[in-house]
């Protein structure tokens, strides 16, 4: 098992009501009850801090540079105590993207001009995606972006930040400023991470959640091509991913959609000030998902709460084969003390149960580039059978098909015929390798009633398997009365 510390919303500043000292010992106390609980939950591995890491300046702020300053170093304080306290001081298990609330709104103003009434850009000039026009609702006037470069550094203190947190980590994968994403491994390299920024074309004015498309396919291929043979890839970025209809701060879910058909099985947000937990499909034509979690706001004070939250953070718990996560929810509703949540949407819970199977494509990698994964897979799949989690043995196996030797196949078709799942015998198993496969064959194609592709199977197969002339006549006597029934 392997356990990530997800929190998000941090808000750091020298008025926040909360101090860095009661967030420790909150977060300190609260592991020594969680690890004694039932389901007892695991001590955390990795951190991954998905945004806002301050709470920022509003425009006009005298000497907003030295206020940013002073936000972040409180905020570095914070991040330093509690990597020490849970993960052994060891920063490259901690994850860091930047938050809406990251963006200096002061340098991104000073990048602008007022643009005059009698030059105003047309509609579909001024909100197309990648348009250096904003509007503000306040004065009921257009803004350009007029100085590229001067805009371009309204994260500059973020990254100043992070810089400093990593100086000098060993270990990690690779962070550098200024970038659409970074990446980080974990798990001893079973995890790999790509950590988005998710504030493109975000400012002052611009509120929406945005990643450049071309950083999520830079990351899968950087991903896939790494010298790490990753079994679980996981994405993290700061804006959710849905809204009521008057707002405008949440980011498209079509990335997120970009990101599960790219092999991302596990994404972490926050932003909303609220836990969200639940699985995102996409069908290319076969089902894709990706296990989705946001985290509540640790430090948010009353008035940033939505209505009936409270500050929250998330554990995740992921199973040894890295295709299932248990996302505790945690929150401070006594006393400025963590403890579990109850959920009423999953019966008063404080958790909830997601899957994270492994795409076709990163299967098929590690099976050819790690041996030991295919032989785990297998035992794993036997397990599942004798429980007869018919469904989980062929959604473990089934990617991995092309390379499996006898007896794994033996176990997929076992699965697959206990899960009914007569299209894939079917795919998988004509021409059939063994007497086995070939009976699981014809029992496809009697299921679906095809009895006369079976019995041309039959015939084909039959001989060249060696199959026993009585078990040959039975199954051909069997086809025969199917088709006469069906007539």
């Amino acid at each position: 098992m392997y356990s990530i510390l997800h929190i998000s919303d941090l808000h750091r500043s020298p008025d926040d009501p909360i101090s860095n000292d009661e967030l420790i010992s909150a977060l300190r106390a609260d592991r020594y009850r969680y690890v004694s609980e039932e389901p007892a939950i695991r001590t955390p591995d990795a951190i991954v801090v998905s945004g806002d890491i301050i709470q920022g300046v509003p425009i006009g702020t005298a000497n907003h540079l030295e206020e940013l300053r002073c936000q972040y170093s409180i905020a570095e304080d914070f991040l330093a105590r509690l990597c020490e306290e849970f993960v052994g001081g060891d920063r490259s298990r901690v994850v860091l993207v930047p938050g809406n609330h990251d963006v200096d709104w002061n340098t991104s103003r000073a990048a602008m001009v007022e643009v005059a009434a009698d030059n105003e850009p047309r509609p579909e000039v001024a909100f197309r995606e990648d348009s250096q026009y904003r509007w503000d609702w306040r004065t009921k006037r257009f803004y350009q972006i007029i100085d590229q470069n001067r805009y371009s550094q309204r994260l500059d203190a973020f990254w100043d930040f992070a810089e400093r947190f990593y100086t000098g980590v060993p270990g990690l994968l690779r962070f550098a400023r200024g970038t659409d994403y970074n990446v980080f491994r974990l798990c001893d390299n079973r995890i790999g991470v790509a950590a988005f920024n998710s504030c493109n074309g975000n400012d002052c004015f611009s509120f929406h959640g945005s990643i450049k498309r071309q950083a999520i396919s830079a990351s899968h291929l950087e991903l896939g091509s790494a010298p790490y043979s990753f079994e679980l890839w996981l994405a993290a970025w700061h804006h959710n991913i849905e809204g009521p209809p008057y707002r405008t701060d949440y980011m498209d879910m079509d990335l997120v959609r970009n990101m599960i058909g790219r092999g991302f099985r596990l994404g972490l947000y926050g932003h909303q000030h609220r836990t969200q937990a639940e699985p995102r499909h996409i069908f290319l034509p076969d089902r894709n998902t990706m296990a989705v979690v946001g985290a509540g706001s640790l430090c948010a004070g009353p008035k940033e709460l939505p209505t009936g939250f409270y500050r929250q953070y998330n554990i995740i718990e992921l199973a040894d084969n890295l295709q299932s996560a248990r996302v505790h929810i945690r929150q401070m509703e006594t006393a400025q003390l963590f403890s579990r949540a109850h959920l009423s949407s999953v019966g008063g819970r404080s958790y909830v149960d997601l899957e994270c199977e492994i795409p076709g494509e990163i299967a098929a990698r590690l099976a050819a580039t790690r041996p030991t994964f295919q032989a785990q897979a297998i035992l794993e799949a036997e397990r599942f059978v004798k429980k007869e989690r018919f469904p989980d043995a062929v959604s473990l196996l089934e990617p991995l098909i092309v390379g499996l030797e006898r007896y794994g196949r033996m176990v997929f078709f076992e699965a697959a015929v206990g899960a009914r799942r007569w299209d894939l015998v079917i795919k998988h198993g004509d021409p059939p390798q063994s007497i086995q496969e070939l009976m699981s064959l014809i029992e496809a194609y009697d299921q679906t009633h095809q009895t006369l592709l079976g019995r041309k199977a039959l015939t084909r197969y039959g001989e060249a398997l060696k199959m026993p002339e009585a078990m040959n006549n039975e199954l051909q006597k069997r086809l025969a009365i199917r088709e006469m029934q069906t007539k």
